[in-house]
């Protein structure tokens, strides 16, 4: 289960493409981290999750990613999410209703296409049509994981525009481009609806997608073509994500656009997009990440299950886009302003803003992709290897710990701590990209390193020492309040 969000460059404060992404996937621990640029020989080859080997490109970009720790097929980690060094950002979205046309040759599954996408993209147009194209030559099939063979949405962006990409078993996909003047979101399901084939600049597609279509009586020619309609016919793969139209998506799609968008619309509606009610910052996209329909007829702490503490996040796989199940949570920050980083390869620029575990009860910690050394705390978490070596672990445990009486732990006491940090590094970042203006690209390289692992070390140290606090202040049914 998973969450994803584009702002076109026209609805930001930052006068760029910004995206958000949630990977929700509860009882997985997650893992950052860093991939240099290479150069390969000929006889180099990928290898896919189903074991077969394909061609590798002569060169693959240097890239900063998330990972679960969950083995698929040949991976041992899995479903990326991540940035690279020409600043193409990719989050995945698995979709759990859809028509399967899949057949024994087909080979790429999510867990290749990300980082494909991520090891080849230039820009975020180019990635669509690279991956269009290798799906053309060796197919696409449902995941392998066990518990999770869906289809994916994957969203991609640049600097300068945003894609969805969405995926069917058999081969067939099509990519719909985010305006520059609206926000568009996606939860676990399709959502591209009426396709205009004359208009290229929005819509990238397959190349037989309507004649295939029809020879499986998928489509009347007589109505629009709605791609989310079409390719969305098939059986509910998963009771807790599937579904086009159950609460776990309607509401989480609603919620965005009522957001971001001012719109009170019905939730059962297939709106995904709108025109925001203001410039989006990043913090706004993260403010979203961690929605749990706070002051709405839904919110999720007035429930009854939500106890006398008021805790929201009492539902294993929640209506609302904040997650207690959620792996990590990133904005990408994206930017082609070539005066924010005068002396720097423009290429250092993108930071991916990285919240372990929920990021309501959380930071967002900068990684730029300046720094090719990710502390090695971020790069540790095991699957039910409970352990304060891994920073993953540390933010997950100050998140359970709220749960032992969230008004009290959760409101007066990690937010704010988290807010407080969250703002000192946005200041630090502001006065950063100020400083480095001055300097050459080494000296500007290095204070981006620099202020990446400060900022990684600094909340994990936080975490750190909030859990033990909040440990020995919080008992399971006492406060001591003298502390």
């Amino acid at each position: 289960m998973c969450f994803s969000v584009i702002a076109g460059r026209n609805t930001t404060t930052t006068g760029c493409v910004i995206m958000g992404v949630n990977d929700d996937w509860p009882g997985s621990p997650g893992q950052v981290h860093h991939q240099p640029h290479k150069f390969h020989k000929k006889e180099d080859v990928f290898v896919t999750v189903k074991g077969v080997q394909i061609p590798q490109a002569s060169e693959t970009y240097a890239y900063t990613y998330t990972v679960c720790d969950y083995e698929t097929g040949t991976r041992p980690l899995s479903w990326a999410n991540g940035v690279n060094e020409n600043q193409v950002a990719v989050g995945m979205t698995g979709v759990y209703t859809f028509h399967n046309g899949q057949g024994k040759k087909d080979i790429l599954e999510a867990d290749d296409i990300s980082i494909l996408a991520l090891e080849r993209g230039k820009t975020a147009r180019q990635s669509v049509q690279m991956i269009g194209e290798l799906i053309d030559k060796y197919g696409y099939s449902v995941s392998s994981i066990e518990g999770g063979k869906g289809a994916v949405t994957i969203a991609i962006s640049d600097p300068k525009e945003g894609f969805f990409l969405e995926l069917v078993p058999g081969g067939q996909w099509a990519a719909k481009r985010v305006s520059n003047y609206e926000v568009e979101c996606r939860p676990n399901c399709f959502g591209t609806q009426e396709i205009n084939f004359s208009d290229h600049d929005t819509f990238i597609y397959s190349a037989n997608l309507r004649s295939y279509a029809k020879e499986h009586n998928l489509y009347d020619e007589s109505e629009p073509f709605n791609f989310s309609k079409i390719f969305s016919q098939g059986p509910i793969v998963s009771d807790a994500f599937g579904g086009t139209d159950r609460a776990v998506n309607t509401l989480r799609r609603y919620n965005c656009v009522h957001r971001l968008c001012s719109l009170n619309h019905d939730p059962s509606l297939y709106i995904y997009k709108g025109k925001p009610n203001k410039q989006l910052s990043i913090a706004d996209v993260m403010s979203l990440l961690g929605d749990t329909f706070e002051n709405t007829e839904y919110d999720l702490s007035q429930r009854q299950e939500a106890g006398v503490a008021h805790n929201p996040f009492w539902m294993e796989v929640s209506h609302s886009i904040g997650q207690g199940g959620t792996v990590f949570s990133m904005v990408f920050e994206l930017s082609d302003n070539e005066d924010a980083f005068k002396n720097a390869n423009k290429n250092t620029a993108g930071c991916m803003w990285i919240a372990s575990a929920a990021s309501k009860l959380s930071c967002f910690v900068p990684f730029y992709l300046a720094a090719s050394n990710i502390p090695k705390s971020y790069q540790l978490a095991v699957t039910g290897d409970y352990d304060l070596d891994s920073a993953w672990w540390a933010f997950q445990e100050v998140g359970q710990l709220c749960y032992r009486n969230y008004d009290a732990i959760a409101k007066n006491l990690v937010i704010p701590k988290f807010n407080q940090l969250q703002h000192k590094l946005f200041d630090e970042q502001q006065r950063l990209k100020q400083k480095i203006n001055d300097l050459d690209e080494e000296e500007s390289i290095r204070l981006l390193a620099e202020f990446t692992n400060n900022s990684a070390i600094e909340a994990y140290e936080i975490a750190l020492e909030l859990g033990k606090y909040i440990k020995g202040k919080y008992l399971s049914n006492t406060i001591v309040e003298w502390l």
